[in-house]
């Protein structure tokens, strides 16, 4: 399990929720989940190329302030790309708060 899931599963997400990430467009997530991993595809794969209808998605049912969220948490989850490319991923998940 990655550290992102386990998060999330103390924050409420459930096994059936994670599964539907994946395959979110055909997944039964609500919207504004949805519109979020549309965002976060785009920003991960090709934020240059961003369409009309994500930037319309996302608007829709995200507020500015959860956009801005979003792409902070999204900044700081990809900075370990270059940790887990390298090979020097941690092999045991430790989660933290700061609730």
């Amino acid at each position: 399990m990655s550290a992102r899931s386990a998060v999330a599963q103390q924050r409420g997400a459930d096994e059936e929720m994670l599964a539907g990430v994946d395959h979110y467009r055909d997944s039964h997530l609500l919207p504004a989940h949805k519109a979020a991993l549309a965002l976060a595809d785009t920003y991960l794969t090709s934020p240059a190329e961003m369409t009309d209808a994500v930037k319309q998605e996302v608007t829709a049912w995200l507020s500015p302030v959860q956009v801005v969220e979003l792409m902070l948490k999204l900044m700081g989850f990809s900075s370990d790309k270059a940790m887990v490319a390298l090979g020097l991923d941690f092999d045991e998940v430790r989660t933290f708060t700061m609730d």
